[in-house]
């Protein structure tokens, strides 16, 4: 049956609900795995095992670099891959699927562009998930925004790694196989080979459409655009969007540069500098830097023996709040796979309306309902205005199993604390005396 008429049939174990778009080489599925009964993107070839020619030889081959080179990345801003397979003589990917999600490629249209203080937030994540993958060997080669996917809350995902190549795992294809011209690095047209700054250069040029709604080497072919990138400078950012400020000239100016040697070392040095671009912004006067949080965080007791690389991901893939005096960050009975870690400020532990338990900075709440998956057993409230860390269990699943031990030994700590803690409230309490 083809693809197009799937539409609530079954795929080995995937029970097809709808489609949610069609690419050159496969449909992608809205999908559920009934044995675990999780919804999951499923991406499903449209050349069969068995069609001839180097077309469906290189799609094939695509569709096999995607599924284990990305399979082999874990972060919280690349889309997970779950499973992969044959079915039916079509390969398949079930992937991460994110309700409500789009790509960017409906925000670098001129009538309908992000405010900056978002673009600024896409970006940095975006330069963050290519620097775990550059630092594991992976180049994405392809990076676009119809290959960027973003959530309701504007959380990303990097998604498609059939033209990437691995240190580990050298991909069959050629280095510009399939790419997009109107996203190569001037490297690639030059045969020089790709490199971490050739993903750069390419999130460069995204970052210029998602700003000005343009984009950078526009032309009306495509030997007229390669030549724009070999050749030409885009036009000044405020050309298009006054309230730009000047510091992102300067990033794009980097990101863009023809010789790889002059743009940003890395996807963490490309992050670092977009974090200063808030300082700018004056719609944010709330915002907190990367930088700050991660120094807060750094020095709490709950996160002492996590890795540097850990907290950065943590700080970038956690909800960063702030409660005031009396509200309810949680409240008894609730059933939430997320727990908290208080940065600034106390809050009560509260049982019956009676205060049971006091926490303080480096404290953990939260973590009981993670792990066990029950109702909140007890609600918890703002003492004075509180900053607190909330991270989802996604992320913790995400993580490298030595981290994940990191979280649970942490929670055992937590827990030993409380014990001591109530242990000492009973201690001090005056004994009962029975009347009769």
């Amino acid at each position: 049956m083809d693809n197009t008429e799937r539409a609530n049939m079954q795929l080995g174990k995937y029970h097809i609900i709808r489609s949610l778009g069609l690419s050159p080489i496969a449909h992608v599925f809205l999908a559920r795995e009934p044995f675990i009964d999780r919804e999951v993107a499923l991406k499903v070839s449209l050349t069969t095992a068995q069609d001839p020619g180097e077309a469906a030889a290189a799609q094939r081959a695509w569709f096999f670099n995607d599924a284990q080179t990305a399979g082999a990345l874990r972060h919280p801003n690349i889309t997970t891959i779950f499973d992969a397979g044959i079915e039916e003589n079509r390969y398949y990917i079930a992937m991460e699927f994110m309700p409500g999600e789009r790509s960017l490629e409906d925000y670098v249209s001129a009538d309908h562009l992000l405010p900056l203080a978002e673009v600024t937030r896409v970006l940095a994540q975006c330069a963050l998930a290519l620097d775990y993958a550059h630092r594991h060997g992976v180049i994405h080669q392809n990076i676009k925004p119809s290959n960027v996917l973003i959530s309701e809350l504007f959380e990303i995902k990097i998604t498609d790694f059939g033209g990437a190549i691995s240190k580990s795992a050298p991909a069959t294809l050629a280095p510009t196989a399939m790419g997009s011209v109107l996203y190569q690095a001037p490297e690639q047209f030059r045969n020089d080979g790709p490199s971490e700054q050739t993903d750069l250069f390419s999130l460069g040029v995204v970052a210029y459409q998602l700003i000005t709604g343009k984009h950078p080497f526009e032309a009306p072919t495509s030997d007229l655009t390669r030549q724009k990138i070999l050749q030409g400078r885009p036009l000044p950012l405020s050309d298009f969007r006054g309230e730009v400020p000047d510091i992102y000239q300067r990033i794009i100016d980097k990101t863009l540069a023809r010789n790889p040697a002059n743009r940003y070392k890395s996807g963490a040095d490309l992050a670092g500098d977009l974090s200063l671009v808030f300082d700018f912004l004056p719609e944010n006067p709330t915002w907190v830097s990367p930088q700050t949080k991660f120094d807060l965080v750094s020095n709490l007791d709950f996160f002492r023996d996590f890795s540097e690389e850990d907290l950065w991901e943590i700080v970038h893939a956690s909800e960063w709040l702030t409660c005031e005096p009396g509200d309810t960050v949680v409240a008894e009975g609730e059933i939430d796979a997320s727990f908290f870690v208080i940065v600034e400020g106390s809050v009560a532990v509260k049982k019956n309306t009676r205060d049971i338990l006091l926490l303080h900075p480096g404290a953990c709440f939260g973590e009981m309902g993670l792990v066990s998956g029950r109702q909140r057993s007890a609600t918890v409230v703002a003492l004075m205005t509180v900053t607190l860390l909330k991270i989802c269990s996604p992320l913790i699943e995400r993580m490298p199993m030595s981290t994940q031990n990191r979280f649970q030994r942490s929670f055992l700590l937590a827990l030993i604390s409380r014990l001591e803690s109530a242990t000492e409230q009973l201690a001090d309490q005056p004994p009962s005396h029975e009347h009769t």
